[in-house]
């Protein structure tokens, strides 16, 4: 027995002679540890490897929807049918007519304003089943695109009611069409700022940015709805519709739907201006 270690003779056939050092024996008698922690330790215990394996192959809890968030999807959803119900009467009562007498302007004017800047406001919306799924950029982005869409297509409905009559904007339809025609283009320049605030935040303070974008847009589809609401009191809708020149009540009945559809898709650009607090 030296120091150091200890000498083993094996009775073997050559009598090998290994060296066992005092380390690895005391390794050997030492008690085994676990994967994780150690049993013999003072220390308070630790969650062990295996649990942690196991949580992280447990499913994530989904979120649950509070009240506000179920009204909101209610809310869409009827917002959409009543979109759909003057959007799908509108078509119908235009286009069943013969093809030299089908008024484009209401078709396109109601496809534009009332279906696509509906749909392009309400991309924010959390209540909104198709943009759930996406990021804030990507519904800036979304909503950017239906407006532009929705602009363009009025646009041309408006021209095309320029082109074919001689005497214009005499009604509270027609002043009001090109008050809205008019400050669209600012509110697509605006829109178009406020999709890139953070580029331009060295010379324009983003706040202020989307304020005023929000703003623009919010007077933009007042008018355009405005537009939409004394459209049910021309000549066109009371020669061409079914039912408005025999039926008052019908027509009060799009007037109302028109109203209640303004109502449940401007509600969040508002919210937005009350929240930003100026």
């Amino acid at each position: 027995m030296t120091r150091r270690g200890k000498f083993v003779v094996n009775k073997t056939r050559d009598a090998r002679i290994n060296f066992i050092s005092d380390a690895y024996t005391t390794q050997q008698s030492a008690p085994q540890r676990h994967d994780c922690q150690n049993i013999n330790s003072p220390a308070p215990p630790q969650i062990s490897c295996s649990t942690r394996r196991l949580a992280q192959h447990q499913p994530t809890p989904q979120p649950i929807l509070t009240f506000a968030q179920k009204l909101e999807f209610v809310l869409t959803l009827i917002n959409r049918m009543l979109i759909g119900f003057i959007t799908i009467y509108l078509c119908w009562m235009s286009l069943r007519l013969d093809r030299a007498d089908i008024p484009w302007h209401a078709v396109l004017c109601t496809l534009g304003f009332l279906v696509l800047m509906s749909e392009g406001l309400m991309a924010y919306y959390r209540g909104n089943v198709w943009t759930q799924v996406c990021q804030r950029p990507e519904k800036a982005r979304l909503h950017w695109l239906l407006q532009l869409s929705g602009s363009i297509i009025g646009i041309i409905g408006i021209m095309i009611k320029i082109c074919l009559e001689e005497v214009h904007f005499h009604t509270r339809h027609g002043i009001i069409g090109l008050a809205t025609m008019i400050i669209l283009f600012i509110s697509l320049l605006s829109g178009l700022s406020s999709l890139y605030a953070t580029e331009l935040k060295s010379r324009l303070q983003p706040r202020f940015n989307k304020t005023s974008h929000n703003i623009i847009g919010l007077i933009t589809f007042t008018l355009s709805m405005a537009s939409m609401y004394y459209s049910f009191e021309t000549q066109l809708f009371n020669d061409f519709s079914l039912d408005a020149s025999t039926y008052l009540d019908f027509r009060l009945l799009l007037e109302i739907t028109t109203i209640i559809i303004f109502v449940l898709t401007a509600y969040g650009p508002v919210w937005c201006l009350l929240y930003s607090r100026i």
